[in-house]
């Protein structure tokens, strides 16, 4: 799959995060497939940078394990980690239910009511049947929850880990059933639990959030075997 023809140049991100960034994306939406190959020479190209942002980018990607560099050979975008969604679901729930315990503890008025109006666009992506709508509306969800927790660590590695779940959603979306009322009412429950400072109800609730798609994407994965 080549690369796109141009990139935006008005980021305010140096050459490095840029880079990283927008291979991210790329990434995780499939834009980048899996196992293909990516030149630093064609990036650079492409943003109009220097090879030593791009590499620097790329070795970041590949600590995160997006991409693998093979030494005097050449760097991939991985496999899609099909094998690893209850690693990745479990660890996420749990952080972001924690997440929802630290916002059930100083949500404020306006910020409840941002919730409910993402919950609220989430619900209408499904009904109109928008499947990357769904996943881009359901993931404002999930970080706007991180942004009111306001704990640094607890959105860092949970960010990190939801990358790797959005690229697992990216890559069975044509499997997935936009169509969920079950996760617009257990929003709704998170977003009770949050205003009622119920902290130990909204982690209780998110987590079942996370582990309801736990089984989806298993489910998927089992279909395909």
């Amino acid at each position: 799959m080549p690369l796109p023809k141009k990139v935006s140049s008005s980021s305010k991100l140096n050459a490095k995060d840029r880079v990283y960034q927008q291979l991210r994306a790329w990434i995780i939406t499939g834009t980048l497939a899996p196992q293909e190959k990516i030149s630093d020479q064609a990036i650079a190209a492409l943003f109009g940078v220097s090879r030593t942002p791009v590499r620097e980018a790329l070795q970041l990607l590949a600590t995160q394990e997006f991409v693998e560099m093979i030494p005097r050979s050449a760097t991939r975008v991985t496999a899609v980690a099909t094998d690893q969604i209850s690693a990745i679901y479990r660890p996420l729930a749990a952080l972001q239910g924690l997440a929802a315990e630290l916002a059930a503890t100083k949500i404020t008025a306006t910020e409840l009511e941002r919730l409910t109006a993402l919950n609220q666009r989430y619900e209408q992506a499904q009904q109109q049947n928008q499947p990357q709508a769904v996943l881009v509306a359901d993931n404002d969800f999930h970080n706007f929850i991180l942004q009111v927790a306001a704990n640094q660590y607890v959105s860092e590695f949970s960010q990190l880990v939801n990358a790797h779940a959005q690229r697992i959603e990216n890559f069975y979306l044509d499997q997935l059933n936009v169509q969920q009322p079950d996760a617009v009412r257990e929003h709704n429950e998170i977003i009770m639990a949050i205003a009622a400072d119920d902290a130990v109800a909204a982690r209780e609730q998110m987590e079942r959030n996370w582990l309801r798609s736990l089984r989806m994407l298993e489910a998927c994965v089992k279909n395909e075997g």
